[in-house]
């Protein structure tokens, strides 16, 4: 399985549902009800939790489905005694309600700051109602760029946490003890710690320990730091666990 290619697949997938769901959020500003005074309140209350949490779901979705069949029949070439249930769904929104939930809190705070401190660069120093909505109107319907820039870093984040999201789950419904191991991309964009980690090898349920000590259970994972998260672009490999004879060690 040729994971660089395929992550840059997801990766335009992700891009093309973040971008459209960004720009529904500013399309929805009540651009008719805003002034000086309130816009950064309106921009608040327009960008929700649930409204970035759909568009997580969309994401997860559609990469995180098409990568756990992926594993699932990488596993299925080792051994044909594997059991799988079919609850992925209700897998990540019972993750988005609970330690998910600080990544669509995160994501909706980003995205808040961001779109006011691009309104106040385009107003500089003309205050008026006016310049106000020409610079509303011009980062909803014009700003490519900002578009650009906004969704490209989330949906590579993304896509690295769904697709190792997926791997983990489909890796941890088989019906035997597995490793799992650190693979990283093989480019200069890699962070150091992460070209470092490359082919590491831990049990399913141990964490990979990152050369600044953080741990994480697998690519993207929301429980370690920003610095080993943001713009992440590896992802797992998974072998079943062998006796001293050879044979597949079974869960108990």
């Amino acid at each position: 399985m040729n994971w660089e290619r395929l992550q840059y697949m997801y990766e335009r997938k992700t891009y093309r549902i973040v971008q459209r769901h960004i720009k529904k959020i500013l399309s929805e500003i009540p651009l008719n009800n805003i002034s000086l005074s309130n816009y950064e309140i309106l921009i608040t209350l327009n960008i929700t939790d649930d409204k970035i949490k759909s568009m997580l779901v969309d994401i997860y979705k559609e990469v995180g489905f098409d990568y756990s069949r992926r594993i699932k029949k990488e596993i299925e070439k080792t051994t044909k005694n594997v059991l799988f249930s079919d609850s992925f769904l209700n897998d990540i929104l019972i993750f988005l309600a609970g330690e998910g939930g600080n990544k669509i809190v995160s994501i909706r705070g980003t995205l808040i700051e961001d779109i006011v401190k691009a309104i106040q660069e385009k107003l500089k120093n003309d205050t008026s109602l006016i310049a106000l909505q020409d610079a509303i109107f011009e980062i909803v319907n014009r700003s490519q760029q900002f578009y650009k820039w906004q969704a490209l870093r989330i949906a590579r984040t993304e896509t690295t946490f769904a697709s190792a999201f997926a791997a983990m789950r489909a890796a941890s419904q088989s019906n035997f003890e597995t490793t799992k191991e650190w693979i990283s991309v093989k480019d200069d964009r890699t962070r150091r710690d992460h070209r470092i980690e490359n082919g590491q090898i831990v049990d399913f349920n141990e964490a990979f320990i990152m050369a600044d000590g953080t741990q994480m259970q697998y690519p993207g994972d929301p429980k370690g730091q920003a610095s080993q998260v943001i713009n992440c672009r590896c992802t797992l490999a998974f072998k079943a666990k062998r006796d001293k004879d050879g044979n597949i060690i079974f869960k108990k």
